[in-house]
């Protein structure tokens, strides 16, 4: 079946399921938000056009300017940048109309998001400093936190982690005065991989301790993973090799429910450079072929590359440099492709080196 017929198929299937009493605009855009809720933007979309047709649309000015921000968000989630843009910018119009500061700033935020997610990160940051602004103007502390929170994305993004760590903190106060404590575990995540990497580890692991605290309290199984996976990170970064493993270990009994795939090879990833930090080569290479595997047989990219740049450092802890040599190229080839610049610039930088000293030898 053709991507028309599908559209077809969905159109007819939604046209039978309106029924009385959910023809009107109002009615429409909130089935339509559902679907989106659920990751399904084809069936919004549906909903969207016939709600932007009806008569409240027409009358209703800020009806219309709702339904053309939902339909920039359903336009987003299938990566249609320019479709999405277009949507958001005559919805920002139209609230900024009806002096709706909040539904101007939703809409500029997120086509700060889409220009982010194409690397324009100075257009981004102008377009979220814009929506910070309306969104202050009208009190919003949870907009505000989600604005704040793409601001700190684009400064971690453009080598400015003691800015973003900054900017992470005034997200944190936003969540905590408008009391989502699910969004603030992830914020202190992020203020936790931040402290990370500006090698401020006593600071980096309460952050990600107390985050793990509220993923177990709000039963964020996701978040919790997460955070065992880079409290680990965090004390190996320290060379803190037995309270790594004893993170892991922790990690490996509590979320067995989980059965996830991605989860059982992070975590292998983790005890691979603890076993080949502790001496223990044989067994590393032992586990990071099974995990490269696990990685290949389930499809985890990322994963896959990090393995084959974890197998390189194994190759080179043990001599074997023209070894190390290939993998890090591989790694470096793997990272380009999933365009992960950070592990592709460590992974290139590894593989000079290695050839330096093939060179001198």
């Amino acid at each position: 079946m053709g991507k028309d017929d599908m559209k077809t198929l969905v159109r007819n299937k939604v046209d039978t399921n309106q029924g009385p009493g959910i023809q009107d605009g109002h009615s429409l855009l909130e089935l339509a938000r559902g679907w989106l809720k659920q990751g399904n933007p084809v069936v919004a979309q549906e909903l969207l056009k016939s709600a932007i047709v009806t008569e409240e649309a027409d009358k209703d000015q800020q009806l219309r300017a709702g339904i053309l921000k939902e339909t920039g968000r359903s336009w987003m989630m299938q990566s249609e940048w320019d479709r999405a843009d277009k949507d958001f910018l005559e919805a920002q119009r139209l609230f900024r109309e009806k002096d709706d500061l909040d539904g101007a700033a939703e809409c500029a935020r997120n086509r700060g998001n889409l220009l982010f997610q194409q690397g324009e990160f100075k257009k981004s940051e102008g377009l979220c400093r814009q929506a910070l602004e309306w969104a202050t103007k009208s009190g919003n502390h949870e907009l505000r936190a989600t604005i704040l929170n793409t601001m700190a994305a684009i400064e971690s993004s453009t080598g400015r982690p003691a800015e973003a760590l900054k900017t992470f903190k005034l997200c944190l106060a936003d969540f905590q005065a408008s009391g989502n404590r699910i969004r603030q575990g992830y914020v202190l995540l992020n203020i936790g991989l931040t402290q990370t990497e500006l090698r401020q580890f006593d600071a980096a692991t309460v952050s990600l301790n107390d985050a793990l605290a509220i993923a177990l309290t709000e039963q964020d199984l996701n978040l919790v993973e997460i955070c065992y996976q880079n409290i680990s990170r965090c004390y190996l970064d320290q060379k803190e090799i037995q309270l790594a493993r004893s993170v892991t270990e922790t990690a490996r009994k509590i979320l067995p429910g989980l059965n996830s795939q991605a989860l059982e090879t992070e975590l292998n990833l983790i005890d691979c450079r603890i076993l080949r930090l502790m001496g223990n080569h044989a067994a590393a290479e032992e586990l990071v072929a099974r995990s490269l595997r696990m990685a290949e047989e389930h499809s985890l990219a990322a994963l896959h590359a990090d393995l084959l740049m974890e197998y390189a450092n194994l190759e080179r802890d043990t001599g074997r440099m023209e070894l190390a040599l290939s993998h890090y190229e591989c790694s470096a080839r793997s990272y380009r492709k999933l365009g992960m610049d950070k592990g592709y610039q460590e992974a290139i930088r590894a593989a000079e080196q290695t050839k330096s000293k093939l060179q001198r030898s």
